[in-house]
């Protein structure tokens, strides 16, 4: 069984990211994996500052205390991190992208907690167009760099076109979160 933490970065609940959310959850669950969603959108995250003084204390290791140490907590926990976002000017939305950069301070701990560590990711994203390019290399990269196992990526395009009262689960989702071994 995986611990598996969603960081959910669309501001607008019960859209489209969200059923992505929804139908990879239920393929990781159908496994019998644990998920955990973080809802951004409902959290006090303020955005880094660049201080570069994280790490004293590894349980909240960001100088500043506000819903980040809930993430952190949970990260802990966590074998796979999904990042779930709508395309925000081709990359992440400003919520996800706030917790990422503050995702650093964990680097700095005396022991490295976000490097490696034997950690994945996934990526979910709601594109209203069809130029999610930019975000995918950004994200396989990111995995590089942070030495974690590349899952894979959803991506649910021309959601401008859609309506969500009609959209039926996504089977591509689904399917990521139920490969999960």
């Amino acid at each position: 069984m995986k611990r598996i933490m969603v960081l959910n970065g669309s501001s607008r609940p019960h859209a489209f990211t969200d059923s992505l959310i929804q139908s990879f959850k239920a393929g990781a669950e159908s496994q019998g994996h644990e998920v955990t969603v973080m809802e951004l959108r409902n959290m006090h995250i303020h955005p880094c500052i660049g201080c570069l003084h994280g790490g004293k204390n590894p349980d909240t290791p960001c100088t500043q205390s506000d819903d980040m140490d809930k993430i952190y907590a949970q990260y802990r926990k966590s074998d796979i991190i999904v990042f779930a976002t709508p395309l925000f000017f081709w990359s992440y939305s400003g919520l996800l992208k706030n917790t990422l950069d503050r995702l650093w301070a964990l680097a700095e701990c005396p022991q490295d907690a976000l490097h490696g560590n034997h950690k994945s990711g996934a990526l979910l994203v709601a594109a209203g167009g069809s130029h999610p390019e930019q975000l995918l290399m950004h994200f396989d990269y990111l995995m590089t760099r942070l030495e974690w196992f590349n899952i894979g990526k959803v991506v649910l395009e021309h959601t401008d076109d859609l309506d969500i009262r009609n959209i039926a689960p996504n089977t591509e989702a689904f399917n990521l979160g139920a490969s999960i071994s």
